[in-house]
């Protein structure tokens, strides 16, 4: 238990006085009883509370008796947010005396495990949290408390804005985990406490525009009257998000570059999931669903990233300024007073409770954009069709399901600042696959025939009259996408989520399964003299590896775990360990394709099933495998089971990074991970990787050789057999053509 008080049974030493709390003894039932203090550390305050806050946490508890994985046991003092005046100040206090008014900090940490160490003391696993069982809480006549949670308030913020900082403080770490500024447009799901608070913080942070949304009237009006440019009501129906989304995006004006949800449900998530713009942030705030379905795959192609957040850390300075300055006003938050008598406590609860116009209760003590029509794309450098009349040109072209043939590919003419390429080397890509088998890969459609591949590398046969950085002869790997240099994207450096990406084989762009191609000389890299040209070729599958690295932060001191083992999942671990990763584990169904993983350096390896019942199980044999805390988890698979594993195994405040893409809708346990602020990073193919990728190989820290099991020339029987076998996979990791 923390400070705040013991049972009815413990001593007293309060010198005499009784102190009164309302105890939780049973669903629905609450009793104002004898809550006696404990001894005054001398390095504690005893606080006679003045202003206590109804959380939804607390109304949560009276009607289930629980909260999320807490569970009331025994009879417990409900009661949180709060502020009063400190009566007693221990020995060693230096820094309050009595008659100070306080705003307390509810949770206690142990400041002894390394996230208390590393300044992320609100993930603490020894937490005592006022009214978190087995803690009690401060809805009492007294609490002891440290001195150090307890913030002196200026003269001209009030008691009940004090007790507002504990759920401020929830919106100011949620605009700090997000990023919030000057240049961040806000969209906020739920209108409730929580949401307008998030909504106040997002203003005082600077967000220049911010929108939010509730299926309640009310709330929204409120939301209005506070400050939001725009309010938009919506529907608890799931059909209705595409819409929902379109209305969004009109009443921002712009893009939605960070979301906060506020309620935690799989509707308001994936309206998130949906609005936000490529590279924004979600920031999961509300708890509502446990498990959720949601859209993650295709946020996280576009590099939307899930944070979540739990409580808060160092936010009391921060919310006390905001109020002292006027930047926030809170007042109009507190709907809804009440005394401290037995029928004033069950009253409250229930106002509460019942929502409504009610958005915060206070006990006191005696006081108190239009859319835009999408542009065709233009086909990127390669070749061109048939039509032209420049030197014929020989590809494979994908003309139909399972149907491949090779035949002429015109080239175009050559700018000043591209190169013809010989292609050499030519890898298949399980895309390329499902475009083979499919006419589709994601939302992209092969709609006319188009050239296939992209993972290539060859010698430059002409130069361009501007290009000054290669010649004919050298040997090149091929960055296969071409961004437009014009978009926001681009400008700021992360020209992957280009809007009018021109990228090989991605319709209705052709691609690099031909004979020549014509490229910008700045995409093509030239290789050391102790490169092949297969390994140029695999610079692209292991540029997503090393992106993903990055992406996740791995380093020294980053324990990864792999889900899937195909050629994805192996240069993943193969980037993981250069990054300097000490232990990798990684998981997957086949035992062949484990066997490869630890024969390129895998410390662990694990046989999982297909069955999302066997979760728990298998990220206990994890757990084991690795020794340690799991802190990375680059998920290549991309099924509800596969981020299911990654959720639950990864440790509070690590992260999951989303590289497979198999499932469009997943139904994932992301509020328990949102809970322990995992965060979930999307990657969307790469971004200045290949001189990484290019030294990595050259240096020997990575040796993609043994990934390359099987080879084709370049006739027609040839291709047939090469994506066939690629298609069956088996043995089969990277299938390269030798062209």
């Amino acid at each position: 238990m923390g400070k705040g008080g013991m049972s009815v049974g413990d001593e007293v030493k309060d010198g005499g006085e009784e102190n009164l709390a309302a105890w939780l003894v049973g669903i629905n039932t609450l009793k104002i009883q004898p809550f006696n203090l404990p001894p005054l550390g001398p390095h504690d305050v005893r606080v006679r509370m003045k202003a206590v806050g109804i959380c939804g946490s607390d109304v949560h508890y009276l009607k289930h008796f629980k909260c999320a994985d807490f569970v009331v046991k025994e009879p417990m003092v409900i009661g949180h947010e709060c502020a009063g005046v400190v009566e007693e100040v221990g020995d060693a206090v230096k820094t309050l005396a009595p008659g100070d008014r306080v705003a307390l900090e509810p949770g206690i940490s142990c400041w002894r495990c390394d996230y208390c160490k590393d300044g992320r003391y609100n993930l603490c696993p020894d937490m005592k949290f006022f009214a978190t069982p087995p803690v009690h809480g401060s809805l009492a006549n007294q609490v002891v408390h440290p001195a150090d949670l307890c913030f002196k308030l200026p003269e001209d913020v009030s008691l009940e804005e004090g007790a507002m900082c504990e759920p401020l403080s929830v919106g100011v770490h949620a605009c700090r985990r997000a990023n919030v500024g000057p240049e961040t447009n806000v969209l906020i799901m739920g209108a409730g406490p929580i949401g307008l608070v998030t909504m106040l913080s997002a203003r005082a942070f600077g967000a220049p525009r911010i929108v939010i949304v509730d299926v309640d009237d009310y709330r929204l009006s409120v939301a209005k009257e506070l400050g939001a440019d725009e309010i938009v009501i919506v529907s608890t129906d799931i059909q209705d998000v595409a819409a929902e989304v379109v209305q969004i995006h009109k009443a921002m004006g712009a893009g939605v570059d960070v979301t906060f949800d506020c309620a935690g449900f799989s509707k308001t998530m994936s309206t998130a999931l949906r609005a936000t713009g490529p590279g924004g942030k979600v920031c999961l705030v509300g708890m509502g669903h446990n498990e959720m379905t949601v859209p993650l795959t295709p946020a996280a192609a576009r590099e939307v990233d899930v944070i979540g957040v739990f409580r808060y850390k160092n936010t009391w300075p921060l919310c006390i300024e905001f109020l002292r300055s006027g930047k926030i006003d809170v007042k109009p938050l507190i709907t809804h007073r009440f005394g401290f008598s037995q029928k004033e406590v069950e009253e409250a609860f229930e106002t509460s409770a019942r929502g409504g116009s009610a958005i915060k209760n206070k006990k006191k003590k005696k006081k108190k954009k239009k859319k835009k029509k999408k542009k065709k794309k233009k086909m990127g450098k390669g070749g061109i069709s048939q039509a032209n009349d420049s030197e014929e040109n020989m590809a494979a072209w994908l003309l139909g399901v399972n149907n491949l043939k090779i035949q002429p590919f015109k080239l175009p003419s050559l700018g000043p600042n591209d190169v013809r390429v010989r292609i050499k080397a030519v890898g298949i890509c399980g895309s390329d696959v499902h475009y083979y088998q499919h006419m589709s890969c994601g939302d992209y459609h092969v709609k006319e025939p188009m050239v296939i591949g992209h993972e290539c590398a060859g010698i430059i046969e002409e130069v361009g009259s501007e290009v000054k950085s290669l010649v004919a002869g050298d040997r090149v790997a091929l960055e296969p996408g071409i961004g437009c240099w014009q978009c926001k994207p681009c400008k700021e450096g992360r020209y992957n989520l280009c809007h009018d990406m021109k990228f090989f084989a991605t319709p209705p762009i052709h691609g690099s399964l031909a004979d020549q191609i014509v490229h910008p000389a700045d995409l093509c890299f030239k290789l050391p003299e102790n490169m092949s040209l297969e390994e140029g070729a695999m610079c692209e599958p292991l540029s997503v590896g090393v992106y993903a690295c990055r992406r996740a932060n791995v380093g020294p001191e980053t324990n990864v775990l792999i889900v899937g083992a195909g050629p994805i999942g192996l240069v993943s671990m193969l980037a993981a360990r250069a990054f300097g990763a000490p232990k990798i584990v990684v998981v997957d169904v086949d035992d062949q394709r484990l066997a490869v993983a630890k024969d390129l350096g895998a410390n662990g390896v694990i046989k999982t099933s297909h069955n999302v019942q066997d979760v728990a199980k298998e990220v206990e044999q994890i757990r084991k495998a690795m020794g340690g805390a799991v802190d990375v988890t680059i998920d290549c698979a991309g099924y509800s089971k596969t981020m299911s594993t990654a959720l639950t195994a990864t440790n509070p405040g690590g992260k999951v990074c989303a590289v497979g893409m198999a499932h469009c809708q997943m139904t994932i346990p992301l509020t328990p991970a949102a809970s322990r602020e995992v965060d979930v990073v999307g990657i969307f193919r790469y971004r200045n990787t290949w001189p990484l990728c290019l030294e990595l190989i050259s240096s020997g820290k990575i040796d993609v050789k043994p990934l390359i099991t099987h080879r084709f020339g370049f006739s027609q029987k040839e291709v047939e057999e090469a994506f066939e076998t690629s298609a069956r996979g088996s043995n089969a990791i990277k299938v390269m053509f030798n062209l």
